[in-house]
């Protein structure tokens, strides 16, 4: 189970390997040498002691603890969060009209009469328009552990050691809450996205691109390694995001007049676009430009990994939500299903978390020697349709 053996013969063929003496790559098993893990049975001891008097019981020279801190990626959606209130209420304005301006209706003249006749100033009764929503709704969950205190001490040899082991106990509870937290955030984002293609504050980059070459179109496996459509796609993403500098009622699925500038704009890019042109277009000016704004974030996938981190699964969202059903459309479920997504361009105020708590309880049962830990938490985030979002994808 745990023996010493010799192993002559893997040294002098992995040698003979690395000299060149054979043809190929020599089979070598590699069990002795190389430890894939087991697990200690009850009442199994072969292998534990020492080979020469057959009484020592062989000693742990280390124990490793493989874990991490994980810092999860929040985005731009975790800022501002509130750990108070129901409701966050969002006013909107309404641009005036223009007006003629009486300063030049002084004099009037009708055959060849002057008549100096005035309107009073509070002849006025135009009113900026005004609106406001509110913005509500939570959810909450718990991580619950209990860990013992006097039942491992035979584990360990001293305060330290168990010290150690324990405090790996807190990192991976630390990880299943960042973990959870980001997966949320996500969820968050994919939302505001199924809302922009309900909205129809989408854009086809593979239909626009074939529309245009009708004589040799493509299709999504090829487009991401075609540098002519990643050329077509960067310069469209780039177009759109300069164009939201303006006022304009087209970029948002409210119809509001707003624009975006540079220090309110939220860049997220799927890896395998921003790789896809990385390697295949010679200049950089498109990425360098991106990664320079504040808001630049890549994102690995958009909702699932799958079992590959493949393009179908990592480009794709799957949303339902009340908010997105068609009273106009029978049937319809507020079901979003996208694939090939591969940017969403969005103003900050478009999605974001406005709720956010986290409470950490820890209780000692000292009856039993044990310690009880819990990780309480509640989040409610916010999609605003009056704020600017593109979402680009890539479709046959």
């Amino acid at each position: 189970m745990f023996e010493v053996k010799q192993i002559k013969n893997i040294v002098n063929d992995a040698v003979a390997d690395a000299l060149g003496k054979t043809q190929s790559a020599t089979n070598i098993e590699t069990t002795d040498i190389v430890s894939k893990g087991k697990l200690l049975e009850n009442g199994t001891v072969q292998g534990l002691y020492d080979k020469f008097f057959g009484s020592l019981v062989g000693r742990l020279a280390k124990t490793v603890y493989f874990v991490r801190t994980y810092e999860g990626t929040h985005r731009s959606i975790l800022r501002d969060e509130s750990e108070w209130g129901m409701f966050v209420q969002k006013v909107y304005y309404d641009m005036p009209n223009a007006v003629d301006n009486p300063t030049w209706n002084i004099p009037q003249e009708s055959g060849g009469t002057r008549t100096y006749n005035q309107v009073s100033p509070y002849d006025v009764n135009t009113t900026v328009g005004v609106s406001a929503l509110l913005y509500g709704g939570q959810g909450t969950w718990s991580i619950e552990v209990v860990r013992p205190i006097e039942q491992i001490k035979t584990a360990f040899l001293s305060e330290a050691e168990m010290g150690a082991f324990i405090n790996g106990i807190y990192v991976v509870i630390e990880n299943a809450y960042k973990l959870e937290e980001e997966r949320l955030v996500s969820l968050a984002a994919n939302t505001a996205m199924a809302s922009a293609l309900k909205g129809g504050v989408s854009r086809n980059l593979l239909a626009e691109y074939n529309a245009i070459h009708t004589d040799a179109t493509l299709t999504v496996a090829e487009c991401l390694t075609n540098k002519d459509f990643l050329r077509f796609a960067s310069r469209e993403i780039d177009l759109t995001r300069k164009n939201m500098k303006k006022m304009s009622t087209v970029f948002n699925k409210a119809g509001y007049e707003t624009f975006t500038d540079d220090d309110k704009i939220v860049v997220e890019m799927l890896n395998h676009f921003t790789s896809a042109y990385a390697t295949y277009l010679e200049s950089d000016t498109f990425h360098n430009e991106l990664i320079s704004l504040e808001g630049y974030e890549e994102v690995p996938y958009w909702q699932a990994s799958g079992a590959s981190f493949d393009f179908a699964t990592c480009s794709s969202i799957n949303i339902t939500h009340d908010d997105l059903i068609d009273p106009a459309v029978s049937g319809d479920t507020g079901t979003v299903s996208q694939s090939g997504i591969i940017c969403f361009l969005h103003d900050i105020e478009n999605v974001a978390a406005y709720f956010g708590e986290r409470y950490t309880w820890e209780e000692v049962n000292v009856r039993q020697r044990v310690v009880n830990h819990g990780e309480q938490a509640r989040k409610g985030f916010a999609v605003d349709d009056h704020a600017n979002a593109v979402v680009f994808y890539i479709a046959a």
